[in-house]
């Protein structure tokens, strides 16, 4: 049983609570991990059992020595008076189990697996004998987890390394449990796909706790995995949904990642997977497609894995106490894609419009296509008559906007279709390819200190570059997303004569993930003359201004190019077991403090529109004798200046004055202390019991 207490009061009354709070837990973290040390929640699992003799009766300090068979790291454990014994903190891997006690054979069992996040039981029943006499146990090839009414999917490394995914993501295996589904994201498109939010059991994205050997691995700014680790980098993960030990909090679904070991071999691999369009056949025509060129695609996903222990000649033999792993993986993809546009025939960019299939201004036919937001041939707001030859004299074509976006190139030729195609036409179209970039490296050690207990560290570094084309500028609309991560971590695990357990660990991550796309230059700001604006711009946030026309593709700058995404997060956490007759108790606490940094402000200059349309509308407070404000062809507004509506970011009263935007820092503290009892009252029946407080501070 999970309980979860929540606290409504006051902002101060909070603050001093948790500030309160938050000084005695860290006074009493400070004293205990100062004499102890740490037992890894969601990174590890756990091998216990009981040890009996022939006729069923419980032998109590019976002696269990549990090792890594990968490792050579011994984990001693001594059965307590009701026979139970209890090794927690143990990293998933194949174990042998030796169990001892006076007067009776040794029992030793090989090859027993441990999963991430398990209670593998393992009862013992030893026979009478000299303990110099050995019996070799066979482990059961299937074994239900009974002493844990958590629910749970496990993805093993078999599954992780042999399981054919798309792009190396091992986030699609989180899909062969029941009730997970893709919802997209933000954090999707930025990295190609890689990182989409997922829904499980039809929660909300933000319902998922994702934990990268036991430490925190959630963005809570996309609410998706910060790092996702390389294929080769993982040792298994564990998605549980349900009722979970109390040790486990934050959020409703858990998802733990657990990182790979060296091990006494070296060991290692080098990789390339290769996909190009040089290998693909050519697309069949359809009626909405009639292009067989095939789009770009260059992909390489390239890097290695390699781990062993730490051996120098004549100086160190670190097997079975030091072990190293070290693994890259890069991406060079060119995403291949198509672009079919509608865009003004370049005549009308001049004011020419002689050769547009268009009904003249004042017509039945152009009232009905007005009314459904259709181009009409243009007429003079000035005399509300049609321009002599439907030609818009050039000294009369003075719209800044205008010549700014036809002097850098925002409508591309046509290419496709008639010469003077009517709006609407796909008269453009081009296969592109953009590219995505990722560089992503991981190095972990594991250190035995003897009696002192054992240390791992781990160092993950990701960056991300993924470029998609968000408007018809094959230049201008290109939008860049840049991620970079940062996550480490360092885990102590202690243990007190064979019954006493105790981990403590803290780490760090940083999750950026800012976006933007081309910058213009000073000069064609400056044409702009716009007023009222900001002047001083950070890294990525000026883009070239947002343009939309009636019946034509947009182009321009992407309308939310810009956006800053930044979490640095400490996470502090300690977990202590100890076996106490049928009691296996867990008492510890997670801490965490991390700072959401977010600046969605953008259109710094401008989204503009220019509707065909406005002629209708924009009547009000018109200067021109004749009441119209408008052409009724969009292009024609756009080049005397009749937007129908424009929108960009303005700053307000509390806006910073050396910096554009409103940028918005908000810190966040989280504690949840837990206890834990499994009680085990008779051989078939275990009681998980147990009280987690969820405590999160109001942000400031």
């Amino acid at each position: 049983m999970i309980d979860t207490w929540k606290v409504r009061t006051s902002s101060a009354k909070i603050a001093r609570t948790a500030l309160a709070l938050s000084s005695f837990l860290f006074l009493l973290f400070a004293l205990f991990a100062a004499s102890h040390a740490h037992g890894q929640a969601g990174a590890t699992g756990t091998i216990l059992g009981t040890v009996s003799d022939s006729t069923g009766a419980v032998l109590p300090n019976a002696q269990v020595t549990i090792t890594n068979t990968a490792t050579g790291a011994t984990v001693h454990a001594v059965t307590s008076s009701s026979g139970e014994f209890n090794a927690p903190s143990l990293n998933p891997g194949t174990y042998s189990i030796s169990t001892t006690a006076p007067g009776f054979q040794r029992s030793v069992t090989d090859g027993f697996s441990l999963a991430v996040d398990q209670k593998a039981r393992h009862d013992v029943s030893l026979r009478p004998g000299a303990v110099t006499d050995t019996v070799q146990v066979a482990t059961q090839s299937v074994e239900l987890d009974t002493d844990s009414a958590a629910i749970g999917q496990l993805v093993s490394q078999r599954q992780v390394q042999e399981l054919p995914l798309n792009g190396r993501n091992f986030m699609q295996l989180l899909m062969l449990g029941a009730g997970a589904v893709t919802v997209g994201g933000e954090q999707g498109s930025m990295r190609g796909g890689s990182g989409n939010a997922i829904s499980i059991n039809g929660a909300r994205p933000e319902s998922n706790n994702y934990t990268l050997d036991g430490l925190i691995n959630t963005d809570t700014a996309l609410v998706t995995p910060a790092v996702i680790l390389s294929q080769d980098a993982i040792q298994e993960f564990k998605m549980q949904s349900g009722t979970y030990s109390a040790e486990y909090g934050f959020s409703a679904n858990q998802i733990n990642i657990v990182s790979k070991s060296g091990t006494n071999h070296i060991h290692g691999s080098v990789f390339d997977f290769v996909r190009n369009d040089a290998f693909d056949a050519k697309p069949f025509p359809t009626a909405t497609n009639l292009e067989t060129v095939k789009t770009p695609l260059r992909q390489n996903q390239f890097g290695f894995v390699a781990g062993g222990p730490v051996y120098i000649p004549k100086l160190y033999d670190g097997r079975n106490k030091s072990f190293w792993l070290a693994n890259y993986e890069g991406w060079r993809i060119t995403n291949g894609g198509s672009v079919a546009s509608s865009v003004p025939n370049p005549g009308t960019l001049l004011g020419n419009f002689s050769a547009e299939p268009l009904p003249a201004y004042g017509t039945a036919a152009c009232a009905t296509a007005l009314g459904a937001g259709q181009n009409c041939l243009p007429v003079d707001p000035v005399t509300g008559q049609p321009f002599p030859g439907n030609i818009i004299p050039a000294d009369r074509i003075t719209n800044r906007l205008a010549e700014v976006a036809i002097n850098a190139g925002y409508f591309p030729t046509p290419n496709s279709g008639d010469a003077n195609s009517a709006p609407g036409t796909v008269n453009f179209r081009q296969n592109i390819g953009l590219p995505l970039t990722t560089n992503q490296q991981t190095y972990r050690g594991d250190q035995s200190l003897g009696r002192y207990g054992s240390l791992m560290g781990r160092f993950t570094y990701s960056t991300y570059q993924n470029s998609s084309l968000n408007t018809a500028s094959l230049v201008y609309g290109v939008e860049t997303q840049f991620e970079k991560q940062k996550n480490w971590e360092i885990s102590h695990t202690l243990e007190f004569g064979g019954s006493k357990v105790n981990n403590f660990r803290f780490g760090y991550l940083d999750a950026q993930a800012p976006q933007g796309a081309p910058t213009p230059p000073a000069s064609a700001v400056t044409a702009l003359g716009l007023t009222g604006g900001f002047t001083k711009y950070g890294p990525l946030q000026l883009t070239w201004p947002n343009l939309n026309l009636s019946q034509y593709s947009g182009t321009g700058g992407p309308g939310n190019a810009y956006t800053g995404s930044d979490q640095p997060a400490w996470e502090y956490a300690d977990s202590f077991t100890m076996t106490k007759g049928k009691h296996t108790l867990g008492i510890g606490f997670d801490y965490r403090r991390w700072r959401l940094i977010r600046n969605l402000d953008d259109d710094f200059l401008g989204d503009w529109n220019f509707n065909a349309n406005t002629i209708l509308t924009n009547n009000i407070g018109c200067p021109n004798e004749t009441g119209l404000c408008g052409t009724g062809n969009a292009v024609a507004d756009l080049l005397l200046g009749y937007y129908g509506t424009a929108a960009g970011y303005q700053p307000g009263p509390l806006s910073p004055t050396d910096q554009a935007g409103n940028p918005q820092t908000h810190i966040f503290s989280y504690i949840a202390p837990y206890i834990q009892d499994d009680w085990k009252p008779t051989k078939r029946l275990t009681l998980n019991l147990g009280l987690r407080w969820d405590y999160r501070a109001a942000p400031y």
